[in-house]
């Protein structure tokens, strides 16, 4: 168990997932907007709508930092020093 490596890129590997997150799904948005029917998100027509898919994007790329601390733990655990 490598518990340094843990402590040391915990908080790298949360940025990164985050970050990646939010760009993707913010990516399927915008391409969203331009279809007839959209596939993943609401077309947005009022400021609800809007508010409402930007905290959708925001608590996905939360999510999303988290699965990548998982990730983190588990590469933790598996490795040695």
């Amino acid at each position: 168990m490598n518990i340094d490596f843990f402590k040391r890129s915990w908080m790298k590997f949360y940025k990164r997932g985050f970050i990646t997150g939010f760009l993707v799904l913010t990516f399927m948005l915008v391409i969203d907007q331009f279809l007839q029917n959209p596939l993943f998100f609401s077309k947005i027509t009022s400021i609800r709508v809007f508010i409402y898919i930007v905290s959708t994007i925001f608590f996905a790329a939360v999510f999303c930092g988290l699965l990548a601390v998982i990730f983190l733990g588990v590469v933790t655990i598996v490795t040695k020093k």
